[in-house]
């Protein structure tokens, strides 16, 4: 009896009983897997001890399989498309012919302005795509998602973003001020941070405790808090609160210009201590060198790319 170790097979084995099956010749096979007829022999004595199976038997002048050895052609064809498939140089992406389904995890404030033109731009160059887009809402961990492989991308806006993923800049934008036009300041071109920390505001649940936001993350850098006197959950619900009250929406000027432009909301400059807002797209490791990333990646990155080099108003 073989000892375990002994118990091994090789692709190349593998193939030479396969082809033996198929050929019923040791001196074919050779010839069609250009190896000499002594080591074919020798692989076939070695498999039909492995096996407990003569897998090829004479009758009349002739080799035919065994009932053993015919009943092992498919699981051998498998396990040999399988090693092939396995070694073989990664697939190119064709997109006009892709299947398949993308998801990706955006920040709330990019639903307006970013996500629409990402849609229809991968719409037009691979149709048979499907996408599922959810928001980064409170408590959601997108770096384990993306490390699990339930998301393919993350798009947000962070001051400095996480350290364990691959990333990359996709734009910075101006911040603003949104407010209805009844509101008192709906006239001023910008705000101080004095008068900015007089005013009440409307702002974006929190991720975290941790995890503040890019406009209270800068406040508390520069020992400041805002007064915050309402919190809602969705950036959708934003333009409908300022129509009806006298808060205050801090965003991004994309984001501002998208809904004034057909609503009778007002944007004013945000105090220049705030700097820009950074947008960024994270992703894994383990899908880095895949082609279907790389080619979403490029569809992202031509997005914000866009955006970045055209004035808000004109969009």
């Amino acid at each position: 009896m073989l000892k375990s170790e002994d118990k091994q097979i090789d692709a190349r084995q593998l193939r030479i009983l396969l082809t033996l099956i198929e050929e019923c010749s040791v001196t074919r096979t050779a010839e069609i897997l250009n190896q000499s007829q002594p080591y074919v022999s020798l692989v076939l004595k070695r498999l039909r001890e492995l096996v407990g199976d003569p897998l090829l038997v004479r009758s009349g002048a002739k080799l035919v399989p065994t009932e053993r050895a015919r009943s092992m052609v498919e699981p051998i064809r498998a396990v040999l498309a399988g090693i092939e498939q396995v070694v073989s140089p990664a697939r190119t992406f064709v997109p006009a012919e892709a299947s398949g389904t993308f998801h990706i995890a955006s920040a709330d404030c990019m639903e307006a302005f970013f996500l629409p033109r990402l849609i229809a731009q991968m719409r037009t160059a691979a149709p048979g795509i499907r996408l599922t887009i959810r928001s980064i809402e409170q408590g959601y961990d997108y770096a384990a998602a993306l490390e699990r492989g339930e998301l393919d991308a993350v798009i947000g806006n962070w001051p400095s973003p996480p350290q364990n993923l691959k990333t990359v800049h996709l734009m910075a934008d101006d911040i603003v001020c949104l407010m209805g036009e009844q509101h008192p300041l709906a006239a001023a071109q910008s705000l101080s941070m004095a008068r900015y920390l007089e005013v009440e505001h409307l702002a974006p649940v929190p991720m975290s405790s941790a995890d503040p936001g890019p406009i209270d993350g800068r406040l508390a850098e520069l020992g400041l808090k805002r007064d915050i006197r309402v919190m809602v959950p969705e950036f959708n619900l934003v333009p409908y609160v300022l129509l009806s009250s006298d808060l205050v929406f801090t965003s991004s000027r994309h984001f501002a210009q998208h809904y004034s432009a057909f609503l009778p909301i007002r944007t004013i400059d945000a105090p220049t201590e705030f700097g820009k807002m950074r947008f960024y797209l994270l992703w894994h490791e383990r899908a880095h060198a895949a082609p279907e990333n790389n080619w979403l990646r490029n569809q992202i990155i031509g997005v914000a790319r866009a955006l970045a080099t055209r004035p808000a108003a004109v969009l």
